[in-house]
């Protein structure tokens, strides 16, 4: 067995970064930047309103006589859209919209609803200073600033600045293809009938769920049963794949294929057993640039090792930043005790009442209770030798997303 920092070491080592593509602004989104972006010009590029009402100077508006409205000609109507064809003087105005350019000679805008209306000229109820109300260029950005970086995920609002500096398209690392296929005589496809001592394959439609998630182009192949032919016809299929994960049948029973069938098949071990609880009998081993997991068949092991292990190594082959699962800091709400000699990944729920984030372990920890991956929303993480962690005590958690 090898602990858990070397075996995370030993997958990082063999997981390499992909190459780039060029997908539309509407294919970007969750995709991870290849490039640097810059703004190629002022965001917004002019001074604008950012309310309807008259574009101004404000020195016109500080006129008041005994407390009395400012009258001013209104020159012109100026929606969004459109520059202004006239220069605001003196006691001029420019009636406006949120958005339009602003018009020389102004330098402020009054709202609407401190003005009224009179024909061709508006009375002004308020005084306004300069800048009131207006947008000035580059205030978002300036041309040639940095705004995001290659390794940055792109979500709504990324997608949305790259809008706003008029690009159509942008560089990104191509998806690592990712195969899931789950292994074992027991298991049934949902929605067929399970059968005395058959259950439903969860871990199939979890693993893969979780490598879309992670960014992956995940597809499924689905059972591979406890027979070295039907295994290896598989993993054959898979072939094409950057990443292949299977679950099941990597421990040490009579019908525990994997291990030998992807050897057979030209997959080097990297590792197999890591001192970890749960995921002690997973598999890491590599095909020429292809990534192979073997995690078990325990629902929860299954889950928790993808997120230890084959999660960080998309990240890496995606070019992204910060590699895994987030960590964090919580002070732990009970007591726990555990037999030492493992590094433990407890599922825990967060409350974050007060000023502190706090956690507590699920209540129950065995590896095939899959409601505690519905429950928790971090991993606590408890040294190899630890064998008690005291109420109160602050404790490093990993976050999962």
């Amino acid at each position: 067995m090898i602990d858990y920092a070397d075996a995370l070491s030993q997958v990082a080592a063999k997981a390499r970064r992909l190459p780039a593509e060029i997908v539309t602004l509407t294919q970007s989104l969750g995709r991870t930047l290849a490039q640097d972006i810059r703004a190629r010009a002022p965001v917004p590029p002019f001074a604008k309103a950012t309310m309807d009402g008259y574009a101004v100077r404000a020195g016109d508006t500080r006129a008041h006589a005994g407390g009395r409205p400012v009258g001013l000609e209104v020159i012109e109507d100026l929606p969004a859209g459109r520059i202004s064809r006239k220069a605001i003087g003196p006691g001029q105005a420019v009636r406006i919209m949120t958005g339009a350019p602003l018009p020389k000679g102004a330098d402020a805008v009054v709202m609407v609803e401190d003005t009224q209306k009179a024909g061709t000229r508006v009375k002004v109820l308020r005084t306004v200073e300069r800048g009131d109300n207006i947008g000035k260029a580059g205030e978002d950005l300036q041309k040639g600033e940095l705004i995001l970086e290659k390794g940055d995920v792109i979500g709504p609002a990324e997608v949305g600045m790259v809008a706003s500096l008029g690009l159509a398209s942008v560089r990104v690392i191509r998806r690592p293809k990712l195969v899931v296929i789950a292994t074992g005589d027991e298991i049934v496809e949902p929605g067929r009938k399970a059968g005395p001592g058959r259950i439903w394959n969860a871990n199939g439609y979890s693993l893969l769920s979780l490598a879309r998630q992670a960014g992956a182009a995940a597809s499924y192949l689905g059972i591979a049963r406890d027979r070295n032919s039907q295994l290896k016809l598989k993993i054959r299929q898979a072939r094409s794949a950057d990443i292949l994960v299977l679950s099941g049948g990597v421990s040490v029973g009579d019908y525990d294929l994997v291990k030998e069938g992807l050897r057979d098949l030209g997959v080097r071990p990297v590792f197999w057993q890591l001192r970890t609880k749960p995921g002690k009998p997973t598999f890491f081993g590599v095909r020429g640039k292809q990534l192979v997991f073997g995690l078990p068949g325990n629902p929860t092991s299954a889950m928790v090792m993808f997120h230890l292990f084959t999660r960080p190594a998309i990240d890496r082959m995606l070019g992204r930043k910060c590699p895994g699962l987030r960590s964090a800091r919580a002070l732990l709400q009970e007591e726990i005790t555990l037999r030492p000699g493992r590094t433990q990944f407890l599922r825990g729920v967060l409350a974050g009442e007060g000023p502190a984030l706090r956690v507590s372990p699920f209540p129950d920890q065995r590896s095939g209770v899959l409601r505690s991956m519905v429950k928790s929303q971090a991993l606590i993480v408890v040294s190899a030798d630890s064998s008690r962690l005291e109420k109160g005590r602050e404790v490093e958690i990993l976050l999962l997303d």
